[in-house]
């Protein structure tokens, strides 16, 4: 029967951990839209039909009705922290800010596939996407404690205190907040296993082949070597008889 060598093992892992490093490398991108999105959308909390007028909010916008109720008078800046209606809001602008900053900078990070080691690479992109993470926690945390403000009480009701809405409730700009932030977890972890997972410089040489010279770019330089290491894996299997 065919026997299957350590050679072929080991490269069969590294294109099955290549497939997933690029879904890997997919879904964060994914997320720095859906962070990106989250932040400047003013729909983290709204009227419902019992709320005194229409409105809702955002981390540093909100829009509330006019007299009229037909036109809304929308207000706050991100590039203006005076302008947000409370420090909690203020504070979980900055951490999701900081997020979506801290991704983009990440997806930037991914150039370096082509010149450094994969396992590097994953380590320094894991510890940013955990880094967001954490801002997005503290931010779906901090921002509920803001609710007690006076222009919120104008469309959800004297009611309204911290961690209690009234007669608004949680929009779907907060659920995709509290989406991204089970993304970018899993993300995370992921990237941290496949770092792991990654042999180390001398390990790749000595299992692979003492005689073949790995190349001295990226992870993603080093798809011709595959090629040239199929052709010394084929000779390689070897016919037993029973």
């Amino acid at each position: 029967m065919l026997k299957t060598t350590p050679t072929q093992r080991n490269s069969s892992f590294k294109w099955t951990a290549r497939v997933i490093g690029f879904v890997w490398i997919f879904l964060t991108g994914c997320f720095a839209i859906l962070n990106i999105f989250v932040f400047v959308q003013p729909q983290w909390i709204g009227d419902t039909i019992e709320s005194p007028r229409a409105g809702h909010f955002g981390l540093y916008s909100y829009c509330i009705s006019t007299v009229n109720d037909y036109e809304f008078d929308c207000q706050g800046t991100w590039t203006n922290f005076g302008t947000i209606l409370s420090p909690p809001f203020a504070v979980a602008t900055f951490f999701v800010g900081i997020s979506a900053l801290l991704i983009l900078i990440c997806l930037a990070l991914f150039v370096l596939f082509l010149f450094l080691r994969a396992r590097l690479v994953y380590f320094i992109c894991s510890l940013i996407q955990m880094i967001c993470s954490i801002c997005l926690l503290i931010a779906l945390i901090v921002y509920p404690s803001g609710f007690d403000h006076d222009t919120i009480r104008s469309v959800c009701g004297s009611n309204v205190n911290d961690f209690y809405l009234g007669t608004c409730q949680i929009r779907w700009a907060y659920i995709l907040a509290i989406i991204a932030f089970v993304n970018i977890s899993f993300l995370a972890s992921l990237g941290f296993f496949l770092g792991m997972k990654q042999p180390k410089l001398d390990t790749m040489q000595e299992v692979i082949n003492p005689n073949h010279i790995l190349s001295k770019y990226g992870e993603l330089n080093e798809a011709l070597d595959d090629l040239t290491l199929s052709e010394q894996v084929l000779p390689s299997i070897t016919i037993q008889r029973r």
